[in-house]
């Protein structure tokens, strides 16, 4: 019976393939580490972020992981990217990152793109069981969303700001896609103004609709402009919420400081929260009562939510 649960994914499991995943067989049996076995994966994004999730999933044995990333390494990678040496000539992330990522697991086959995105996000993803998606503008998050609804990919969207970082999950078509919970514009649109909002909610909203305008992240060179530009946003959003008159914008007062980089303290959070939730979700034990999570570093605690 056991010979048999163990062939999947490339074939039968090997001797040393079952001693590197003994652990995790006894965990959640080799009918699980099958599974795992046979999935393919779409990480977009290398920074911080990606670095930790790609850790996370190579760890746990997945058939392959593509690292997708277009741009160079910058010295805010020296933030939380661990995965790309600190002598490394490579300039494109997902390329500096492979060497350390492939040997964090040989039975896993790690493959690197550099094409952006944008270019190929209508079709890219339906080569994949799982999309986690990182680092890309709202629009392409949207546009990810909808593509992989269509394509029945579930699909995990993360990002981190500073010490503030949150995700959104897709693995069942009963809730919102990620377009109609963040609309990205000024007011709170009729789906969600009709909710009891959780407070977070408007502080994501609000970083999203900067990097809508300002096609960036706030950024340290310009944290006093960028903080004003968010306190804008918030109190535009509240205001515009009829169902939360109770929010005031300066409640968020304690958090415009440290929205700026990836560090690494919540990239470990929300990178571990994200792949734990996504393994799940493959060995079809999924948190499907929820589609948002937001970790709060200021009360130090991460709570799931339906929006």
């Amino acid at each position: 019976m056991a010979s048999e649960l163990m062939k999947n994914g490339d074939g039968e499991m090997s001797k040393d393939e079952r001693k590197v995943y003994d652990r995790q067989i006894r965990l959640w049996g080799f009918d699980g580490q099958n599974k795992l076995r046979a999935t393919k994966v779409l990480l977009i994004g290398m920074q911080g972020l990606g670095a930790e999730i790609a850790k996370n999933l190579i760890l746990s044995g997945v058939n392959s992981i593509t690292l997708k990333d277009h741009t160079e390494v910058s010295i805010l990678d020296r933030c939380s990217q661990f995965l790309i040496p600190r002598d490394s000539e490579e300039r494109n992330r997902a390329k500096a990152s492979l060497s350390s990522a492939q040997k964090l697991n040989p039975n896993v086959k790690v493959i690197v793109d550099t094409t952006p995105i944008e270019e190929n996000v209508d079709s890219f993803v339906t080569s994949f069981d799982l999309v986690i998606a990182t680092e890309c503008s709202p629009s392409t998050y949207k546009r990810l969303s909808e593509n992989c609804r269509k394509s029945n990919v579930k699909i995990f969207i993360a990002d981190v700001y500073g010490l503030f970082g949150y995700f959104y999950q897709d693995v069942n078509s009963a809730y919102s896609l990620y377009g109609e919970i963040f609309p990205n514009n000024a007011e709170i649109d009729t789906l969600t103004s009709t909710k009891k909002l959780p407070q977070l909610y408007y502080l994501t909203s609000a970083l999203l609709k900067f990097q809508s305008d300002s096609n960036r992240k706030p950024n340290p060179d310009t944290s006093e402009e960028d903080i004003e530009e968010l306190k804008s946003i918030i109190h535009l959003q509240i205001n515009y919420s009829s169902s939360d008159q109770e929010n005031k914008d300066d409640v968020f007062e304690e958090y415009y400081g440290e929205l700026f980089c990836e560090l690494s303290p919540t990239t470990s959070i929300i990178g571990a929260m994200v792949s734990q939730t996504a393994l799940n979700t493959v060995m079809n034990k999924p948190v499907d009562k929820y589609n948002v999570f937001f970790y709060d570093h200021i009360e130090h605690e991460g709570k799931f939510h339906l929006l």
